[in-house]
């Protein structure tokens, strides 16, 4: 890593008080989005894009089950706001484990069928990026962390027909994940950058559909969900509601393999807020900050049983597109799931 000081605007002067608008941006977070401004604090929601794909309409039998989701992320940016200051080209390179347990209930509540899931991810990063950080240190730094992500607790209400099923959920996420502002140290010159929790309570109702004719083995999964976030009270910075949606084509065979296209959708429905939100704003003459995605790509699973226990496999990769002042990433994720 290579840095070079540089001289600090004279106070007062218009240069001066953009340095300062920038200042206070770039304490917004660890990790962070791109475009002309970054949306969604932090560069990516609570929710991660994609979770619900295949049967994600359909609450399983009464039982409980396991599952484990190994995710990575590569991702890459124009620019971010990070400890002060604009920085360019930077690249995302984080790996995901999720674990899943879910309880579903039995009997019926009314009419439908109750589960709960808790979800903890653990978070491995590394973040490379250049530019000019903190009061005109200049260089290439890469920063690399571990640490939990925030809880996640979901209940679902699942109604089915024959060929038809609907899951209504909610999802709360508490802020119990690793979380600290970005930070810089002068001698050595390091930059501490990742965080892997949000700092800030969310939820996110959302309903999924699935058609699964067991005769022909087609399947259609549609879900839709919106994030409320809680504001970030370290930073000042409250995200816009987030809405989200997914969707599969899925082709089962008889010998319990099942194909076919996933993808979805990123939408901002409105600009951030808090006074956090608002420097960020000025500091780069953005006229929004909503953010925006698009994700695509294939998908395959396999299902069977082990005596009385079910056993399911799935490998997805996604390659995203379209993204607006947030990372552009491709994604791939593989997942084990055990019912016992």
């Amino acid at each position: 890593m290579s840095i070079r000081p540089r001289q600090r605007p004279p106070r007062g002067s218009s240069a001066d008080r953009a340095h300062r608008r920038c200042g206070t941006a770039g304490r917004l977070g660890a990790r962070h989005a791109a475009g002309s401004a970054h949306a969604t604090e932090g560069g990516s929601g609570a929710y991660l894009l994609g979770s619900r794909d295949t049967l994600a309409g359909i609450v399983p039998p009464p039982g409980s089950y396991l599952s484990v989701d190994e995710i990575n992320i590569n991702g890459t940016a124009p620019f971010i706001s990070i400890g002060g200051a604009v920085v360019a080209n930077p690249s995302l390179n984080v790996w995901v484990t999720k674990v899943n347990f879910t309880h579903s209930f039995v009997g019926t509540y009314g009419g439908g069928r109750l589960a709960i899931t808790f979800t903890q991810p653990v978070v491995t990063g590394s973040m490379t990026f250049e530019g000019t950080v903190f009061n005109g240190i200049a260089g290439s730094f890469t920063d690399n962390d571990t640490g939990l992500g925030d809880t996640v607790i979901t209940p679902s209400w699942g109604f089915d027909t024959k060929t038809s099923h609907w899951n209504f959920q909610i999802s709360l996420y508490v802020p119990t994940g690793y979380y600290e502002p970005a930070r810089v140290t002068l001698h050595p010159p390091s930059f501490q950058v990742l965080s892997f929790g949000k700092n800030r309570v969310a939820i996110d109702p959302t309903v999924a559909y699935t058609y699964l004719n067991p005769k022909s083995g087609f399947e259609f999964t549609g879900a839709l969900g919106v994030t409320f976030s809680a504001i970030n009270t370290a930073t000042d910075y409250k995200t816009a509601p987030e809405v989200h949606g997914e969707a599969v084509v899925m082709q089962h065979l008889k010998n319990g393999l099942a194909f076919g296209p996933a993808g979805y959708f990123y939408q901002q429905t409105g600009n951030d807020s808090g006074s956090g939100a608002a420097a960020l704003q000025a500091a780069y003459g953005a006229k929004t900050l909503q953010a925006r995605v698009f994700g695509a790509g294939p998908l395959i699973s396999y299902s069977t049983k082990i005596g009385n226990h079910s056993l399911s496999l799935k490998a997805k990769y996604t390659w995203e597109f379209g993204a607006r002042r947030r990372f552009e990433s491709d994604v791939a994720q593989a997942t084990l799931a055990f019912g016992f």
